[in-house]
């Protein structure tokens, strides 16, 4: 390699960082009509002192180089672009919690959190040690969920010996965020370690596989405002949507698993295997639970979930919910909306009912005077049921 040809490299590029690209272009074409000889000329062309610094810099490279205008030109234009691109694919930002000295421009982990999670359209997989009431984390993930993104979290479930706090997490989380799929690391695909086995301890959370937050702290309101954290927040480029492959691929490996499903077959005293949804049967038993597998074609992976049976009397599921609905002779599952709708041109009233979430979304509509009549088939058990032993058929808990 040529050093001065290096020198100049180096230089100019320092020059392209965090300028426009048309103050760029702008000296690029100055360049072109500028001889070697002359190029200290354009040394103050910037508004900053800062800028034309490191303009200088370039140029005195440049007539030491001795290359010509044309080729001093591309130099230019090249560092920008290659910069330009790589900002483009790829955004890194460092974030903090704790004592505030303004010594670096950092942004707070509770305000990334909320950012991403606001920014999801189709996709969200949230990993904590722990989740302790954080309402508002808690309620941008409900806001999430209504507007149809997928969102799954992955959470420490061995709680420390005397401690329900695991247990009480998914009560609430139950009762607050329907909706919410739960995946734990089942015991028996654990590493024994010295005193216990291992645990998950990854902070992170990932939305539409372009955004990603790495970070020390857990989902906890110490954590997120008060205690000494840090992370690294990055946009584009390839990072977030490995770290999303990776946790799906340990869905699909069965490494990390349902909530619900895992504690069922834990606690189940028969061990009843999943019915492929698409060998089940249309006379089902109101209050039956049925452990049911289904190929999520979102995210190409087998899924398992606990259902009950619902009959014309149960109570209708939250929005939300996940459901398993009969419609025209098929079986729909998936996370269900409805509202209330009425056409323009004929005043007609009916129900818009919205499925999603596990495959191609799917609507259908119900008329207002059938409504009353409409009911899921099945919803998904409750986890707090099961980790209770409420559950009464199949399993004999």
């Amino acid at each position: 390699m040529d050093p001065l040809m290096d020198k100049l490299l180096n230089a100019t590029y320092e020059l392209v960082l965090d300028q426009h690209s048309n103050k760029v272009s702008a000296l690029t074409s100055m360049i072109k009509k500028c001889p070697v000889e002359d190029a200290l000329t354009l040394k103050n062309f910037f508004a900053t002192e800062a800028a034309n610094s490191a303009l200088t810099r370039v140029l005195e490279e440049w007539q030491r180089l001795g290359c010509s205008s044309d080729e001093m030109a591309g130099i230019l234009r090249g560092a920008s672009h290659g910069y330009l691109s790589e900002k483009a694919r790829e955004q890194v930002q460092l974030v903090w919690t704790g004592p505030d000295l303004n010594q670096i421009p950092v942004r707070r982990s509770e305000q990334i959190l909320l950012e991403l999670i606001n920014s999801a359209q189709s996709s969200l997989f949230l990993v904590s040690f722990v989740l302790v009431n954080i309402p508002k984390i808690e309620d941008a993930i409900r806001k999430a969920l209504e507007r149809g993104v997928d969102v799954r979290m992955l959470l420490e479930s061995e709680d420390k010996e005397g401690s329900n706090h695991f247990r009480d997490t998914i009560k609430r989380l139950q009762m607050d965020i329907p909706g919410l799929t739960l995946y734990v690391w089942p015991r028996e695909r654990r590493e024994s370690i010295e005193g216990g086995f291992a645990r998950v301890h990854a902070k992170c959370a990932v939305a539409d596989q372009v955004n990603a937050f790495l970070t020390s702290a857990n989902l906890t309101s110490a954590a997120l405002d008060k205690n000494i954290e840090m992370g690294v927040h990055i946009q584009g480029g390839s990072v977030p949507l490995t770290i999303y492959q990776q946790f799906i691929g340990m869905i699909r490996a069965k490494e990390i698993a349902s909530y619900a499903a895992d504690r069922y077959l834990t606690k189940a005293i028969d061990k009843p295997l999943a019915t492929p949804l698409a060998q089940l049967d249309d006379n089902l038993e109101v209050g039956a639970e049925k452990l049911l597998s289904f190929q999520n074609t979102v995210h190409d992976i087998e899924e398992q979930h606990l259902f009950r049976v619902l009959g014309r009397d149960s109570d209708m599921p939250k929005q939300n919910s996940l459901v398993l609905i009969r419609h025209e002779g098929q079986w729909l599952v998936g996370k269900y909306a409805w509202s209330k709708q009425q056409a323009t041109d004929t005043g007609r009233v009916f129900y818009l009912v919205t499925v999603r979430g596990y495959r191609l979304k799917q609507k259908f509509e119900v008329e207002d005077i059938n409504w009353d009549d409409f009911m899921p088939r099945a919803v998904e058990i409750n986890p707090y049921e099961i980790e209770l032993g409420q559950i009464n058929s199949e399993g004999r808990c």
